[in-house]
């Protein structure tokens, strides 16, 4: 490698790091969150797998997994931080490949699709600071 290419290199990585270091706000700028667990039942037994989102009324969401029907590693900035202090709406996708796209790249949600949108969902947890925040959902046709 020539000295010359190594320079450019070291350029490129000075401006990509004070790109990512400028990049949002400090600490004092990140949402309050509390951790969160619980459940989501569908048709009387646990989830198998999925997704659950938290939406908070303004600012940043937090995604969580399903996994065997528990909520595992909710995180809104730090993994497993938690989910956003107050109000949220809830959201929740469980998909499998679509069989009949050739492309590969289509899904079949598992659940009704109503509980992926946040305005019909009906679903909402409140989260609060010092507290065990466990939410659990019973998913209905």
């Amino acid at each position: 490698m020539s000295v010359y290419s190594r320079e450019i290199k070291n350029v490129v990585f000075l401006m990509l790091s004070l790109l990512i270091c400028g990049c949002g706000g400090g600490i004092d700028d990140a949402p309050k969150v509390a951790s969160v667990n619980g459940s989501v039942i569908w048709n009387g037994k646990p989830l198998d797998e999925g997704t659950i989102v938290f939406h908070p009324t303004s600012g940043r969401s937090a995604s969580g997994t399903i996994k065997g029907g528990e909520i595992v590693e909710v995180t809104t900035t730090i993994q497993g931080d938690g989910a956003p202090v107050g109000e949220n709406k809830v959201t929740i996708f469980a998909t499998k490949p679509d069989p009949k796209d050739a492309s590969g790249m289509g899904t079949i949600s598992l659940i009704p699709v109503r509980y992926n949108d946040v305005k019909k969902s009906g679903l909402k947890a409140i989260i609060k600071v010092n507290e065990e925040n466990k939410v659990n959902f019973d998913l209905v046709k």
